[in-house]
């Protein structure tokens, strides 16, 4: 946090809002309206042991290692949001045949490259308590590699919403400040 140089008091004493946030995804379009909770991914790197007689040294290692993103999401009731990530990830697994796998590029026509139908794009927009932009997480490269099932029970109440969590990998992760 940036401070004044003659003080320590915080330039921006505003916390970080928990529920001011906006996902999308070129692919799934129906995740960004029905989004309920992301995790923003942690980033790690490995270390590389340096023998010495004495002791054991550590050097920084060379590859950035990145977090899951984790997604909460609403299943609306035609269950688009939830169907969408089933059917990329059935389509990239092809477990009947191979036809299933054909399925990709027109699952994702209007949604990314298509000579990489496997892979979209998603961006996480973080704002501020003005609702104004502060950051943006561009990430690249990414797909699904899981999706949780759902519990349907008689005895819930309507007010009580379906929910699902779905798990992407993705190569990397840009921030850019907004402001």
């Amino acid at each position: 946090m940036a401070t004044t140089p003659t003080s320590s008091t915080p330039l921006n004493q505003n916390f970080l809002h928990p529920n001011k946030f906006q996902l999308t995804f070129s692919r799934v379009p129906n995740i960004q309206y029905f989004c309920q909770a992301v995790s923003v991914p942690g980033i790690s790197m490995g270390e590389v042991p340096v023998s010495t007689p004495f002791v054991e040294k550590y050097s920084p290692g060379e590859k950035a290692i990145y977090d899951l993103l984790n997604v909460t999401f609403a299943i609306d009731e035609e269950m688009r949001s939830w169907i969408e990530i089933h059917d990329w990830i059935r389509a990239m697994t092809f477990p009947e045949d191979f036809e299933q796998y054909r399925e990709l590029p027109r699952l994702s026509k209007n949604f990314g490259n298509p000579k990489t139908p496997q892979f979209s794009d998603a961006t996480l927009t973080i704002y501020s308590s003005a609702f104004t932009p502060l950051y943006r997480f561009k990430f690249v490269d990414v797909f699904p590699t899981s999706l949780a099932s759902f519990m349907l029970a008689s005895q819930d109440t309507p007010e009580n919403i379906l929910t699902s969590d779905a798990s992407f990998r993705y190569t990397y992760y840009t921030i850019d400040k907004m402001f």
